[in-house]
């Protein structure tokens, strides 16, 4: 289904909903929200609110005016995106994941499913289930690098109904890059390793705890026989694991022309116990608008400004600035593989 400017969308990983104004990249839509403001949202979480698709007993049904969990694609004009150039990636990480939507019940709660790309690679992929003997197809479609889509919601009851899920992925970008094969996998579902609470881990990709499939290599993050003392060590290793560490910002001119600036309040004050969320965001926008002052003049490539995730109100703000005093810069998501979802890349030239 492609998506237009005028379409009215809801929001995957957010509650509201909104209209598309224009498509920044192929990634990215700005969208006007219910409060009248402008804000970028991966293409990949939203969702259309009138005349979508959705897959039931193998037929391709409309599904009239409510909005569907299914992938959905878009079409921009190639001369309105810039081209990837050339690339010399020669590894793509791709994974399945499921997330409970009830993480105080994760045991019995209903589960989202999604697939992630983790790579540079745009990867074209169709999911399919065995059901007796044959093959019912469960998604198919397009994934962007360094994005994830959401494939369906799912009651907890009905994973009995997964067998086996076949996964086969194709990966390609434009301009030049290494060629990979072709990735056919089969994995084995096996419902009840879901109805224990360890099956559920922190990860890279959500807030929420999940259990993530790898695509492109080896199983990780669970055993099918977990025992209690199994779980107990788990909890002490992460009790004891360090924290991750945090991205420091870097000088113009490394890595390949980015300079990184880290916006989390604790790096820019030595106290900051008695500032107001208004004080901290004003030092905030202030370290912003002067670092992407000085990177405009230094003549910086691209900069990177780390946020982290919070409420968004941060994001918001360095997207509304963006919009409101810098017009012409572009700007997205930095890579996940990198940074999370907690961070900004401002295009300059």
């Amino acid at each position: 289904m492609n998506f237009r400017k005028g379409d009215l969308v809801k929001f995957l990983n957010d509650v509201g909903q909104g209209t598309i104004v224009k498509f920044q990249d192929e990634k990215i839509a700005l969208v006007l929200n219910e409060d009248g403001f402008e804000i970028p949202v991966l293409i990949s979480e939203l969702l259309k609110i009138e005349g979508d698709y959705t897959f039931n007993n193998n037929e391709e049904q409309s599904s009239g005016n409510t909005a569907s969990s299914k992938p959905q694609n878009i079409v921009i004009e190639e001369d309105d995106l810039e081209e990837d150039g050339l690339n010399t990636d020669s590894e793509a990480k791709v994974y399945f994941a499921l997330v409970p939507k009830n993480q105080e019940d994760m045991i019995s709660s209903d589960l989202d499913v999604y697939l992630i790309n983790d790579s540079n690679f745009r990867v074209s992929y169709a999911i399919s289930k065995s059901e007796d003997k044959f093959q019912s197809l469960f998604a198919y479609g397009n994934l962007e690098d360094n994005t994830k889509v959401i494939l369906e919601s799912i009651k907890r009851e009905d994973l009995n109904k997964f067998e086996e899920l076949n996964f086969q992925l194709l990966f390609f970008r434009k301009g030049n890059y290494f060629l990979l094969n072709p990735i056919n996998k089969t994995w084995t579902v096996k419902p009840a390793r879901f109805f224990k609470q360890s099956a559920f881990t922190e990860n890279d990709f959500f807030h929420e705890n999940a259990f993530i499939y790898t695509l492109t290599t080896d199983e990780i993050n669970l055993d099918d026989h977990i025992s209690d003392s199994d779980i107990e060590q788990s909890k002490k290793n992460k009790d004891q694991k360090e924290p991750r560490k945090r991205l420091k910002s870097s000088k113009s001119g490394e890595n390949k022309g980015i300079e990184e600036v880290d916006l989390h309040i604790e790096e820019l004050v030595e106290d900051y116990s008695k500032l107001s969320n208004s004080e901290m965001l004003d030092i905030q926008m202030s370290r912003f608008a002067t670092t992407l002052d000085g990177g405009i003049i230094a003549g910086t490539r691209k900069m990177v400004f780390i946020h982290g995730l919070g409420n968004g109100r941060l994001k918001h703000e360095v997207a509304k600035t963006l919009n409101r005093k810098y017009p012409k810069l572009k700007y997205q998501d930095a890579s996940f593989k990198e940074y999370g979802y907690g961070a900004t890349m401002v295009i300059i030239k």
